[in-house]
């Protein structure tokens, strides 16, 4: 109606019969329509709700009452509060809890080392499987209580399955205290899920409160710390979590290097982590948003759908390059892709390095949102080097999630050529530029996929003569003066990831001085062939057995090794992964002619065929409901048995949006006449040792160094830590040094660390009291007794606005942990320590100077006017001036568009010349801004394209500038060109032109 208005209005003195009425009728047809949303009730958004669930002030009642002092941990995160009741955006508790709380927001409002520290919180949850230190890690930052909220939406992108959240919890030492609200599943069950798949669901209460072991300290609102047992971390606030498994970082403050830590010359304990990577970070998302870790100079791949070829954004603790851990490439100048993992999510399993590194269970794989077409890998050599004829590829098979190349192009400095490969993930020879080269470079021209690809083609492995590339990690350059050296790697322990991160150490660290240092490691059980042998090695109960192993098993839970199979039990099982095949074993040759192979059910489905080798013989048999499966007999002591049928049986998959094939399980490979060389299954709790050189190897300096682990065989079977202890004297010599470990095998290392000897194992606790006086607003006091220098910590972030003093001295501020308000109190006499927020003062006399300017304004409104004569006609608002219309308009269009500003000026003398044009303009290039914007829809939102493309942006940029002009009077314009006058100058034209 506006835009209707205005075109007649500036029409002029053009008479046209009914033009008057074109406002009313626009609006009379237009406004009912807009309107219609609001009277049915249609424009409440999906997730609206009435009111909170009751249970959720049942929650902050419970955590007023039993935790007023110390914080509640909310987790799991999630970008937006979407819950199956409603979705208010904010948290529950941001409006019902008087206690204490706290989350991973979305929008970091703390300060960067909070944001890490929360960061790393959730990626321990993630993985499902024990987190070494967490609890000790949650009460020095403040954290007892955790509350899971089971309640959340599990169709909202970034859901972290409870179940995963509380498993982590109870294997990391949590138990479960109470729980609220009805009952609720934890997912959603599509239709036609296998009803054998709807048991597994769990059922739990809709908020579940879970507490640490009785033995943990339990932080009140404040802390105090001794300064002699000050501990200086090179890395970030992340790292404290590995620490915090060493009793000897209990009960000591940590101050990063980049900060400053008054009260100590030199800190009792210099350790450093190799957490703080230099990596880019997607903020649009709270967990998988880390890429893989970048050398110093690295930056963003070229083609990446977001930040392409930009330095990498981060949010840091403290600044500088020095403080951050970084990778170096050896075997090559530098690998790069056009993308890696997936368009929106950061998989760093897909590095790049890793089709060049030689290990078959490491991948990349392109990163495109819709075609893979067109991506590519690329390796610089770090000399000349011969490139043969043919080379091998390997690429990442077809299936029900990932699209295969059956077309590349493989091209050097010596030229091109293209090759068509089989999508079957097989090694395959292909043609290549013969001679020496520089570079190598391996572009993508076809796929194939049974539907739109989840997961991007790639390669496990380009094979070129004497090219080897690897991903090693330089501990940051601010930790050469460190005492001990600690290494992470991080596992997916079956959880949310099918493949780790890293599937070995290698680390680059320097020392000052030659000194000898102790070794303390731990070892998780890698899913392997070799850890079926494994679990029948450390428990020789039976001397003559049948052994079962496995060519892959999945990376669905724990305990579902190949060694279930010959156990004897439908309780345990074996869940195939891409490689179906398992290995049978048993002391001298026997008649067999059928094989049971019973289904596991749960998320597998049964076999239908197999196919069965052996030296003595080979068959194919197909395999009944009951898992029968009958054929000639073979006389035999072994038997390889590939499964290559299986039952149709799919689960619906929201992220591919289809239903996925499940894996095949088996529960037992049982063949009837070898009954009496089944095994079953020792005692969970049972030891197990395994001597020097058992181990998981580690290579230092190039010095091989032979090892010993110990555990339970339940902390195998569940994929728990087991201790891993070095059998000679490690001795380094001052200088550069290097750590490996050894990739696959039943154990793998995921933490190591060395201390120098002679530092100080533990940190005695502070004598000194604390007393909380007051806790409230910006005000607050507490007392501390007498005793040696301490720091008081508050369990908050840091902010230049506390300011505290002890006996109207003020007392120096720090930050502990990378992130936490902490203060110096020196030696000697206690007393009264005032905390006051400074800012406060100046907000609060803001507001009291806006209450008397509201209460002036109501003042001068009800003041009694001189009333207005109604002869007297209301005087004409002056038009815009030159200065609003196009000066003004110009510096707002060059701070929103740039350079693309040079259109006001344009449509300035449009609007001189022909102003009746502005309109149309306006109305014209919004509606093709709105179908370039269109021509996206359905497609990933991504920049440079759809409603984000240049095209689009151009448009709209148009119709604002246009919409905005101003237009000239008609005496700037000249003679010749009519007056637009207003109601104050006389009658409507349209009056005229009748009379």
């Amino acid at each position: 109606a506006h835009l209707v208005g205005v075109a007649t209005e500036a029409r002029g003195a053009r008479p046209v019969r009914g033009r008057r009425y074109a406002p009313l009728v626009a609006a009379v047809l237009i406004l009912p329509g807009l309107a219609w949303p609001y009277l049915n009730g249609a424009i409440l958004q999906p997730g609206s709700f009435q009111k909170l669930p009751t249970y959720w002030q049942t929650t902050a009642d419970w955590l007023h009452t039993y935790s007023p002092d110390s914080r509640a941990l909310v987790v799991p995160a999630t970008a937006h509060g979407i819950y199956t009741w409603g979705s208010p955006i904010d948290q529950p508790l941001d409006v019902l809890a008087d206690s204490r709380w706290a989350q991973r927001d979305y929008v970091p409002f703390g300060t960067a080392g909070n944001r890490r520290a929360l960061d790393a919180i959730e990626q321990a949850l993630m993985s499902g499987g024990e987190v070494p230190g967490l609890q000790d890690y949650l009460s020095r930052s403040g954290l007892y209580y955790v509350v899971v909220r089971n309640d959340l939406d599990p169709d909202q992108f970034g859901y972290v399955p409870t179940a995963t959240v509380k498993r982590s919890l109870t294997e990391s030492g949590f138990h479960r205290v109470t729980g609220f609200g009805p009952t609720v599943t934890g997912g959603r069950i599509a239709e036609g899920t296998p009803t054998q798949v709807e048991g597994l669901y769990p059922r739990s209460r809709s908020v579940e409160v879970y507490a640490p072991d009785s033995g943990t300290r339990r932080p009140g609102q404040a802390g105090l710390l001794p300064v002699a047992g000050t501990a200086e971390v090179s890395g970030g606030p992340e790292s404290l979590l590995p620490l915090s498994a060493d009793p000897a970082l209990r009960d000591r403050p940590a101050v990063l290097t980049g900060d400053n830590h008054p009260g100590i010359a030199t800190p009792a304990l210099r350790t450093a982590v190799d957490g703080l990577r230099r990596a880019d970070t997607r903020f649009g998302l709270v967990n998988t948003n880390t890429s893989y870790p970048y050398t110093p100079k690295e930056r963003n791949s070229p083609d990446a759908d977001q930040n392409p070829g930009e330095e990498p954004k981060q949010i840091l603790p403290t600044k500088g390059i020095a403080h951050q851990t970084t990778a170096r490439i050896e075997g090559a100048r530098s690998v790069t892709a056009s993308s890696s993992g997936n368009w929106l999510l950061y998989l760093p399993q897909f590095d790049p390095v890793n089709a060049f590194d030689g290990d078959p269970d490491t991948a990349w794989a392109e990163g495109a949102p819709d075609s893979a077409k067109g991506e590519w890998l690329r390796i610089a050599f770090d000399r000349p080097t011969p490139v043969p004829a043919t080379i091998g590829l390997t690429p990442l098979p077809q299936d029900d999630v990932r699209a295969a190349p059956t077309r590349v192009r493989i091209e050097t400095d010596k030229g091109a050529t293209t090759v068509d490969l089989r999508p079957d993930g097989t090694r395959q020879q292909v043609k290549a530029p013969q001679g020496s080269a520089s570079w190598l470079r391996v572009t993508i021209l076809d796929t194939q996929s049974a539907r739109p690809a989840l997961a991007g083609a790639g390669f496990s492995d380009i094979s070129v003569p004497g090219v080897r590339a690897t991903r090693a990690l330089q501990m940051p350059a601010d930790s050469t003066r460190a005492d001990q050296f600690t290494f992470h790697r991080a596992t997916g322990d079956g959880a949310l990831t099918l493949t780790d991160t890293e599937t070995a150490l290698h680390r680059s660290f320097t020392t000052t001085g030659p000194s000898r240092f102790t070794f303390k490691a731990t070892a998780a059980a890698t899913p392997t062939d070799a850890f079926d042998k494994l679990l029948y090695a450390v428990a020789p109960d039976q001397r003559r057995k049948i052994t079962a192993t496995a060519d892959s098993t999945a990376r669905l839970g724990t305990n579902t090794s190949a060694r279930n199979l010959t156990d004897g039990s439908l309780a345990t099982a074996w869940i195939a992964g891409d490689k179906p095949t398992i290995h049978l074993r048993w002391p001298g040759k026997q008649p067999v002619s059928t094989l049971v192979l019973p289904g596991a059910g749960g998320l597998s489905t049964r076999p239908e065929k197999i196919e069965i080798s052996s030296p003595d013989g080979a068959a194919t048999a197909g395999v009944d409901e009951n898992g029968v499966a009958r054929f000639d007999p073979i006389t035999t002591d072994r038997l390889d048995v590939t499964i290559t049928a299986t039952a149709p049986l799919t689960l619906h998959n929201p992220l591919a949006d289809a239903d996925l094939q499940l894996p095949v399980g088996l529960t037992e490979a049982y063949i009837p006449t070898l009954d009496q060389y089944r095994v079953k299954q020792p005692t969970a709790a049972r030891a197990f040792s395994l001597p020097c050189g058992k181990g998981p190897a580690v290579t230092i300096d190039g010095t091989r160094h032979r090892t010993s682990a110990k555990g339970t065989l339940t902390d195998l079977t569940e994929r728990r830590p087991v201790t891993v202890s070095l059998c000679d004297t490690l001795d380094l010599p001052a200088g550069p040094h290097t750590l490996t470990t050894d990739p696959g095998g039943a154990l793998s290392l995921t933490d190591l660390t060395l201390t120098r000897a002679g530092t100080a194992d533990a940190a005695a606790p502070t004598t000194r009291r604390l007393t909380i006086d007051d806790w409230l607003g910006d005000r607050r006091q507490v007392r501390v007794g007498a005793g040696e220098a301490t720091y008081l910590t508050t369990y908050e972030n840091a902010n230049d606005g506390w300011q505290a003093t002890l006996g109207g001295k003020k007392l120096t501020s720090l930050r502990l942990d990378g992130w936490q308000q902490a203060w110096l109190i020196p030696q000697g006499a206690g007393g009264k320590v005032s905390l006051s927020y400074e800012p406060a003062v100046t907000y609060d006399a803001g507001l009291i100077a806006a209450s008397v300017a509201l209460a002036a304004l109501i003042g001068l409104a009800l003041w009694r006017r001189r009333e207005p004569d109604p002869l007297e006609e209301p005087a004409a608002p002056p038009p815009p001036g030159r200065l609003l219309g196009l000066v003004a308009l110009t510096l707002v269009g060059i701070v929103i568009a740039g350079p693309w500003a040079a259109l006001v000026p344009a449509l300035a003398v449009l609007a001189w010349k022909r102003h009746t044009l502005l309109v149309p303009l306006a109305f014209l290039a919004m509606t093709a801004a709105g179908a370039v914007a269109a021509t996206g829809a359905g497609s990933a939102v991504r920049e440079g394209q759809g409603a984000f493309s240049p095209a689009a942006q151009l448009l709209a940029l148009l119709a604002l500038f246009a919409a905005l002009q101003t237009s000239p009077t008609s005496e700037a314009r000249g003679p010749g060109h009519p007056a637009t006058r207003t109601p104050a100058e006389g009658k409507n034209p349209t009056e005229g032109a009748r009379t």
